[in-house]
């Protein structure tokens, strides 16, 4: 065969591992960043020597097919741990020639050894692939700070375990959850690998229409089967299993070697009250990311953290980088001023913004706005009842009429309790309590210091409350 270029060190590092062949685990492996070290380790039936000697193996296999003598010098030396004269002996060879022998085996065996990792690597990425969903995105913007942060958080070899990605629909949380599986998977070795369950329902599409989801994972029970299979290979389980064998067989794997799951559309699972402290049982190395448009405050030792929406910078940049991807030149060249209106009626939402951009290739900006304003057409009514229907039919009366005065604040800098207070209906802690149902479901944010919170909606929040809110009272339900 042909040998493909050794990094530097691989082929010293080959070396190492064979002469550590027949030590403790303690001592570690110089392998262990190999994807195929790292697929045995992943089962959570092996440890490094036993995963790094199957690889080394498998390469000793590959080299007995094209040097047989090669490979029976290196078992000689290595797995059966005769001595250099013992095999020089044998050989009727100097012993000088015997380690100018094993030096040429120990590179032939590198060769081979990196091809099946170069292999195993492509379909280790393949895997990845068919478990993650189809990306929605070409390029996210504005979210580089998040990304950082996040990684930071997950990278961490210790508490918290379960890190949750919070915020309105179509505020870009699935988007960022994919964009870290898929950086972490190809630059880092932290994990040993990654699994991806799904909760969610339907989505709304780019051209403003609902589409349901097949066979999500909507029971607590079903979750765990889900990642039960599909971190077992993708077929289905050995053998059907109670629920308590599957979280069982599930917690084995997952306590042995750190993984990095995520657990998509969370607020839809019927059981999730049961399913989070399934959850914290299950991680340790393992850490869980989580998505949801309800956040879990009340839940102990989860890391929250809510989507921001978009500047307006940022939000006008995704605007024209959607135009570019569609060829719609006259959008992609239009200034600030022509654009401000879609940031300025839908705010920093990323879905509204991408919604919004698809339309002007058949409508002019000014229609499209004045849709959204006033809650006409169906990609208007479709927006609205996608990001705020489930979340309004959870709300009772007078935590409604809270929400429906928040657009009497400014949508930057908000108000605080006692604003509120002066125009609610609502005082004191029932006024507190509508206020913690609202940002539990991600209508309402909070910011400030340690002395001063303060309450504000998203400007499509706004939209909808001014608008779209009025016929849904009325009894106008979206279809």
């Amino acid at each position: 065969m042909t040998s493909p270029d050794l990094p530097p060190g691989f082929e010293s590092a080959v070396h190492e591992a064979l002469q550590l062949w027949h030590k403790d685990p303690s001592f570690g492996s110089p392998l262990a960043h190999l994807t195929l070290v790292r697929r045995g380790l992943a089962t959570g039936g092996e440890s490094i020597r036993r995963a790094t000697n199957q690889a080394l193996l498998a390469a000793l296999d590959a080299l007995a097919g094209e040097r047989e003598a090669d490979a029976a010098l290196l078992r000689a030396r290595f797995l059966d741990g005769k001595a250099v004269y013992a095999v020089a002996n044998a050989r009727n060879v100097a012993e000088v020639t015997i380690y100018k022998m094993q030096r040429r085996a120990i590179g032939r065996l590198a060769a081979q050894l990196l091809a099946l990792e170069q292999v195993a690597g492509a379909e280790q990425q393949a895997i990845l692939a068919a478990r993650l969903p189809r990306a929605t995105y070409s390029q996210l913007i504005g979210i580089a700070s998040h990304e950082r942060r996040l990684r930071d958080v997950l990278l961490a070899p210790a508490a918290p375990w379960l890190v949750s990605i919070e915020g309105l629909g179509g505020s870009g949380k699935t988007a960022l959850a994919h964009k870290l599986v898929s950086q972490l998977a190809r630059g880092e070795d932290v994990f040993l690998d990654f699994g991806w369950v799904s909760a969610q329902q339907r989505i709304l599409q780019l051209d403003g229409s609902l589409r349901s989801i097949s066979d999500p994972a909507l029971t607590s029970e079903a979750l765990v089967e889900a990642l039960l299979t599909q971190l077992s290979g993708g077929g289905a389980t050995p053998a059907p299993l109670l629920p308590d064998r599957a979280r069982q067989a599930l917690a084995a794997r997952l306590h042995a070697t750190p993984h990095l799951v995520v657990v998509d559309n969370l607020e839809t699972v019927q059981d999730v009250e049961s399913l989070l402290p399934t959850l914290m049982a299950l991680a340790g190395p393992t850490k869980f990311l989580l998505t949801s448009r309800e956040t879990f405050r009340w839940q102990a030792d989860i890391y929250h953290f809510p989507v921001p929406e978009l500047g307006e910078s940022d939000a006008l940049s995704l605007v024209r980088h959607e135009a570019r991807m569609r060829n719609l030149a006259h959008v992609a060249a239009a200034s600030d001023a022509d654009l401000r209106p879609i940031f300025e009626t839908v705010g920093g939402n990323p879905l509204a913004l991408r919604l919004v951009t698809g339309q002007l290739y058949l409508l002019p900006l000014p229609h499209i706005i004045d849709n959204l304003r006033e809650a006409q057409g169906k990609n208007a009514d479709e927006l609205y009842r996608y990001i705020y229907w489930d979340a309004w039919n959870r709300l009772p009366e007078d935590t409604r009429d809270v929400l429906a005065l928040m657009p009497l604040f400014a949508a930057e800098s908000g108000a605080d309790l006692a604003a509120i207070e002066r125009v609610s209906d609502l005082q004191g802690p029932r006024l507190v309590e509508a206020l913690e149902q609202l940002t539990r479901l991600s209508l309402v944010n909070v910011s400030g210091d340690l002395h001063t919170r303060r309450y504000s909606i998203h400007r499509l929040t706004e939209s909808f409350l001014l608008n779209e809110v009025i016929k849904w009272r009325g009894g106008d339900a979206p279809c």
